[in-house]
């Protein structure tokens, strides 16, 4: 089985850097630590105002990049508390619990990786992508899939993302996008059907993940999916995040609640019971 083994977390204030638009439904959120961490691709962090203001529950949030005091998120404004968070300004404070969580697992040596994002399920597999730009010895395609052109955070994605979009407005002149869903333009990539064995990560709403699943099962690839959870602690109180998953140790047939923030956000497909896995399609920073 993969190491997905993680250090411990840390909680601490934080310092707003920044907090500015990278598209017309993105922000992207910048965190200077009370000290110093490390994360993995795929862990999140909770996040909560500070103070007076403070939200009675923090909220997750994938993180995109991070170094040493540095943390970074994208999130969209969809709820009470991410429309608290996009009124705050440069040296606000915040308060930070993280890294927490199952992360993806890294590249298996010579095996052809697909990343399939949608939204704000960018940042733990640009994270991912990020740590291995400078490896060239793997192969890993990634796509992006936003609502329309000026959704898309194209200086963000760079050149390594083929992007798809719900509707070909306001895409920038001199960008490719194409119109459609993103796992469709995943499957349609004539790379993949050279009968070789790849790996899939996704991350975003639940229609996706299951998309890039039935993608994976249908050629027999591996299948890691960071889902899209309320969580209202972080470490597996609350049972707020439960998701139901099989349980071979009692039977073919049995099933279990695992904690998305313990046990994931990071789930082999192959392990989820999907007809018990109908949540709404919301994302994690939903500000309920």
């Amino acid at each position: 089985m993969t190491d997905l083994s993680v250090g411990p977390a840390v909680s601490c204030d934080a310092v707003v850097t920044s907090n500015e638009p990278v598209s017309s439904g993105l922000i992207r959120l910048d965190l200077e630590l009370d000290q110093s961490l490390t994360f993995q691709p795929g862990q999140f962090a909770m996040l909560n105002l500070d103070g007076a203001g403070s939200l009675v529950f923090s909220r997750p949030f994938s993180i995109f990049e991070g170094a040493g005091r540095r943390m970074s998120f994208l999130y969209r404004i969809v709820g009470r508390g991410t429309r608290a968070m996009g009124n705050l300004t440069a040296g606000a404070i915040m308060t930070f619990l993280g890294p927490l969580g199952r992360p993806f697992p890294p590249p298996e040596t010579g095996l052809p990786v697909v990343l399939v994002a949608g939204g704000v399920g960018l940042p733990p597999l640009a994270a991912w992508l990020a740590r291995r730009n400078d490896s060239p010895e793997h192969e890993i395609h990634a796509f992006f899939g936003a609502r329309d052109g000026a959704d898309v955070p194209w200086d963000l994605l760079g050149d390594r993302w083929s992007v798809s979009v719900d509707s070909l407005r306001d895409v920038p002149s001199g960008r490719r996008a194409w119109e459609g869903l993103v796992t469709d333009l995943a499957a349609a990539q004539g790379d993949f059907r050279d009968g070789r064995t790849r790996m899939i990560l996704a991350c975003g709403p639940t229609p996706l993940l299951k998309a890039a699943a039935r993608l994976a099962e249908a050629r027999g690839w591996t299948c890691w999916l960071s889902l899209e959870e309320h969580m209202g602690c972080g470490y597996g109180v609350c049972k707020g995040c439960v998701v139901p998953v099989l349980d071979p140790a009692r039977g073919p047939q049995a099933r279990r609640n695992a904690t998305c923030c313990q046990e994931g956000p990071v789930f082999n497909a192959a392990d989820l019971a999907w007809e018990h896995n109908e949540h709404p399609d919301l994302s994690r920073a939903d500000g309920i």
